[in-house]
């Protein structure tokens, strides 16, 4: 160690201090995601309409971004177009509905038992891999082309993020929340209902969300492939039979995708909106 003369003053040895990073609030993130998303789609809509107005790739494959946008918007004043999309909006609805009646409860009493978490893993890792789509020829054959074998499929299809993280999220919960809510005197079923359901909230929201989006493609795959009288699938599906059509197939698409995203940005909004602390608990 270094002694201090009185020709050398005392030097202090200790780093100076990093400046801090100034914070980022999460509006101003959210902000600049939103401008960078709509930067990348207005790329790829000028790269689509220049690549189809040169002729690289034939129009009656890929018609020009504008020309589809022409038809979708001349679309929504057609009756049955209006219909095919609400038949598959309600599909959808009743979907994400079912689907949350059955795995949050479900995903709950797994996750409270010890014996049933352990042994629910092997059966549901050995029933979850099969596809949807495989199971539309049996469900056709058992219950038709309607309404409910789009909902079967669809909820099969969703149930596992949900029941997933709802699991986790019980199973994840603080024990000692929980055995302070026992010293308090409440029963088992309200502190599952004050205390492990609330902290599994924002996991619980991931996996709706994750399973909206599953369930709208899947309900549009299932009207595509199996001919549904009804929905936006069966409506592409039309149109591409058709042959001439091609701006009208491609409209729909863009329906689809322009509903998938205002489902994303929904949800995603509301698990902002109840569930912020998680996220604020999480970034401290």
């Amino acid at each position: 160690m270094a002694v201090a003369t009185r020709d050398q003053p005392k030097v202090d040895a200790r780093p100076e201090p990093r400046p801090r990073r100034p914070r980022v609030a999460p509006a101003q993130t959210r902000g600049r995601r939103l401008i960078l998303g709509l930067v990348g789609m207005l790329i790829l809509v000028a790269i689509l309409e220049i690549v189809s107005r040169l002729g690289i790739v034939n129009e009656k494959f890929l018609p020009p971004f504008s020309s589809v946008v022409v038809a979708m918007v001349g679309l929504f004043g057609d009756p049955v177009f209006l219909v095919d999309v609400w038949s598959t909006i309600a599909s959808w609805f009743f979907g994400i509905t079912l689907s949350i009646c059955i795995a949050v409860p479900l995903g709950v009493a797994l996750g409270l038992s010890n014996v049933g978490y352990r042994a629910s893993r092997s059966l549901i890792e050995l029933i979850r891999p099969m596809p949807p789509v495989a199971l539309i020829p049996l469900v056709i054959l058992v219950l038709g082309q309607g309404l409910e074998m789009k909902l079967v499929i669809a909820v099969y299809a969703a149930i596992w993020p949900i029941l997933f993280n709802t699991i986790y999220g019980v199973h994840g919960t603080d024990p000692k929340a929980k055995e302070m809510g026992k010293s308090f005197g409440l029963t088992p079923f309200a502190v599952t209902r004050r205390i492990v359901v609330p902290s599994a909230g924002p996991m619980i929201a991931t996996g709706v969300r994750i399973s909206s989006s599953i369930v709208l493609i899947v309900i549009i795959t299932v009207e595509l492939i199996a001919g549904g009288t009804t929905g936006l699938g069966a409506f592409i599906g039309r149109m591409r039979g058709l042959g001439d059509q091609v701006e009208l197939v491609y409209a729909g698409i863009l329906v689809a995708g322009l509903l998938g995203l205002a489902v994303n940005l929904l949800l995603g909004w509301l698990e902002r909106r109840y569930f912020s602390w998680s996220r604020t608990r999480g970034g401290a």
